[in-house]
């Protein structure tokens, strides 16, 4: 399988949510909870929303602790990536990269395991001095869609107790049901071993294409695409063509 380059962003609209599966009342009930906690964490709490695909909350104690803007603050998702913005210029494509990487091994799990992680990242931020400080955060699913999807991710940013400088940025895994923790550069995401023709008919079938219409696309015939297809269903291990482009899109074979 090649490998694909994808953003953060495209991999969460992988989660294909929908409007209609989405009570935002849920979220009012949460922020209120999170402005309550605020009075008594001296944590930097955040909210992403998956489905908006941004920066919907972030607590009082960002200005605080490290200085942010507050009116930026108040007014978070109004302003994209302002959080990242204070980010240590090296550390953040590191970041991106491990995001992307347990984005992929999470979309490989079944959907019934895959809101039961914690990542626990450290990197550096700018602080109101405008040196930079280690800081611990904490991400997890805090509200899941109907379908049981995740929706709203809510992380906690500490200053780390160890400032040793180092250029790493770290990561650690836990899974919240079993307690097993590990590093997401021991992951070992499945392989699945697609010919380069298999690989260029699912594309047509994501298109649209009808067998017949790929045979003659290719210059095959029907009998021998079939075959191709009958190929991907088993060695992606789904059922019908619409659960093979979910599965390559988890994979990153398709965008």
């Amino acid at each position: 399988m090649k490998p694909t380059n994808i953003t953060r962003e495209e991999m969460w609209a992988r989660q294909c949510l929908a409007a209609e599966d989405i009570d935002y009342a849920v979220w009012e009930r949460d922020k209120a909870m999170l402005h309550q906690m605020e009075r008594i964490s001296r944590s930097c709490s955040f909210v992403v929303d998956v489905y908006k695909g941004k920066y919907v909350y972030a607590s009082s104690n960002f200005t605080d602790l490290l200085g942010y803007d507050s009116r930026k603050i108040c007014t978070l998702e109004r302003q994209g990536d302002y959080l990242e913005s204070r980010f240590h210029p090296d550390d953040f494509p590191q970041l991106e990269k491990l995001q992307i990487k347990l984005s992929q091994f999470i979309y490989s799990l079944p959907p019934e395991q895959r809101n039961d992680y914690c990542n626990i990242y450290s990197f550096r931020v700018r602080n109101a001095k405008g040196q930079y400080t280690r800081v611990i955060s904490r991400q997890q699913v805090l509200e899941r869609e109907r379908t049981g999807k995740a929706w709203l991710i809510v992380g906690n940013m500490d200053i780390a107790p160890n400032q040793k400088e180092h250029e790493q940025v770290d990561c650690t895994v836990l899974n919240l049901k079993n307690g097993e923790i590990f590093s997401p550069t021991l992951l070992s995401l499945p392989r699945i071993d697609l010919t380069e023709r298999e690989i260029e008919i699912l594309h047509l079938i994501q298109r649209g294409f009808l067998s017949k219409e790929i045979a003659y696309q290719l210059g095959i015939s029907i009998h021998t695409v079939n075959i191709h297809r009958q190929n991907l269903l088993r060695k992606l291990g789904v059922q019908n063509s619409i659960e093979a482009i979910n599965k390559g899109l988890d994979l990153g074979l398709l965008k």
